[in-house]
């Protein structure tokens, strides 16, 4: 098995995810467009609604005619930001801001840098290969799986100073566009038009991982099972990875880094009453 699949397969199992991971390509020319053979969309669809799709296993792809959220479509590099769009007078007129002044900070600060995008491949991880990669992998889940992959991620690179929110275009760029750019990983609480057109459940978060971190982030995972994770998951997570022909870590049962600091605790409480 090579390490992208591993990695797919790993990934799934540590994070005990119910939706499907999902896999993000943009795509430059028709050329590599017309080469994947997955759904091609008819009628326009929002990016995050095909993202949604994806999580039940869909795979779908779309072009600029086919895009259906102006968003999305400027965000992914489909067509460029407008003048009004920079200056702030779109995002004012959307009620989201105090002033002009609020919504043009906001509109540069989101990262709308991408350009000559041809078409955008949405599906699930796993149809991605080692030599055919994503450019990034989505993760939608609670917040306790999303605070693993962020302990996968801190793991290796320390805390992340460089988590960008707003709670606006909460697929499209805080979990899709800005990892892309800055090559870091981002969460996002969705927005208020994904939750609505995509119908999210209310516990649910989205994490956008670059596709060059996804071996950090699952071997950080990995390498974490022993300090965070109760024996109950440790044993899912070691029948699991076996059940895939996948070495499990050395489990250690019985402990875990929170518990034996609430040991240590007690034990210093009790030495010192017995004073």
């Amino acid at each position: 098995m090579d390490g992208f699949s591993a990695n797919v397969k790993k990934l799934r199992i540590l994070l005990d995810l119910k939706r499907e991971l999902v896999g993000v390509k943009l795509l430059k020319n028709q050329a590599e467009f017309d080469a994947y053979p997955v759904v091609n969309l008819i009628n326009p669809l929002s990016y995050c609604v095909a993202v949604k799709s994806a999580t039940f296993g869909h795979r779908i792809k779309f072009d600029k005619e086919r895009s259906g959220c102006g968003g999305s479509t400027r965000a992914l590099g489909f067509e460029k930001p407008t003048d009004s769009f920079l200056d702030g007078t779109d995002l004012l007129s959307l009620g989201l801001f105090r002033d002009q002044g609020a919504s043009k900070r906001a509109a540069l600060e989101t990262s709308n840098i991408l350009s000559n995008t041809y078409g955008v491949l949405v599906q699930p991880l796993q149809y991605f290969t080692e030599s055919d990669q994503p450019d990034v992998v989505l993760v939608v889940g609670k917040p306790r799986e999303l605070m693993r992959a962020l302990q996968g991620y801190a793991y290796h690179h320390g805390i992340t100073k460089t988590i960008s929110m707003s709670g606006n275009q909460g697929v499209c760029v805080e979990a899709t566009v800005y990892p892309m750019i800055h090559n870091t990983i981002n969460v996002s609480m969705f927005c208020s038009g994904t939750r609505y057109l995509a119908h999210w459940g209310d516990d649910e978060a989205i994490m956008g991982i670059p596709i060059s971190l996804l071996g950090d982030v699952v071997d950080g995972l990995y390498h974490t099972v022993n300090a965070v994770e109760t024996d109950h998951r440790k044993e899912e997570i070691n029948q699991g990875l076996l059940s895939e022909e996948l070495d499990p870590p050395e489990v250690v049962y019985g402990k875990t880094y929170y518990t034996e600091y609430e040991r240590e605790k007690r034990e210093r409480r009790k030495n010192e009453q017995e004073r």
